[in-house]
């Protein structure tokens, strides 16, 4: 695997992240990978009555080649955090991370910002973080800025802050032009009342 120093995050690790367990369970786990192992804590949710209910969380560390043999801790991941999380961990002991994910957001911006509509669009398909990204405001301002021929005015900013630049890039000229003289009508209606 490559050097990964510089993708760790303040805690050192590579990939780190807590939750749940699917449904109906109600236990609760925890992943940590460092560079050279990976590492699965699980809590277990029981009423206090039980006689396991102070039973101490388990842990199991294995380096990434034991994971890759551990049929029990692939099983307890599936039952806990699902088939997709253990493939996800799989590919991550054989060497395939995926660093694109885990570049600042201010860096994925500009690269989003130099792709075509259509590449945003498919991008935003392949993750919940780029979906969250391609549908950002400020990409979608930048997107209009560069796009759109209407002059950017202090008019269309507040109807962009309230509607949003993405819903504002795929409105045609004439209906932003509407929105826009109704905006100006309703801005001089609430300064005639305030007037009064």
């Amino acid at each position: 695997m490559a050097s990964t120093s510089p993708w760790l995050n303040e805690h050192g690790a590579i990939v780190e992240f807590s939750d749940t367990a699917v449904a109906p369970c109600k236990d609760f786990y925890h992943v940590f990978v460092t560079p050279k192992e990976i590492i699965f804590r699980t809590w277990k949710i029981v009423p206090p009555t039980r006689a396991d209910s102070g039973k101490p969380p388990e842990e199991v560390r294995d380096s990434y080649e034991d994971f890759l043999d551990d049929e029990r801790t692939h099983s307890e991941i599936v039952r806990l955090a699902g088939e997709n999380t253990l493939q996800f961990l799989i590919r991550v002991a054989e060497g395939q991370l995926d660093y694109l994910t885990r570049m600042p957001e201010n860096v994925l911006k500009k690269i989003i910002l130099d792709l075509e509509l259509t590449d945003i669009v498919r991008l935003g398909a392949t993750c919940h973080k780029f979906k969250h990204l391609c549908c950002d405001n400020d990409i979608w301002e930048g997107i209009f800025r560069r796009e759109v021929e209407t002059p950017v005015t202090p008019e269309l900013e507040a109807l962009a802050e309230r509607e949003g630049w993405k819903r504002l890039f795929y409105t045609n000229k004439l209906q932003l032009q509407m929105q826009l003289r109704r905006q100006k009508r309703h801005e001089h209606t609430q300064e005639a009342m305030d007037d009064n």
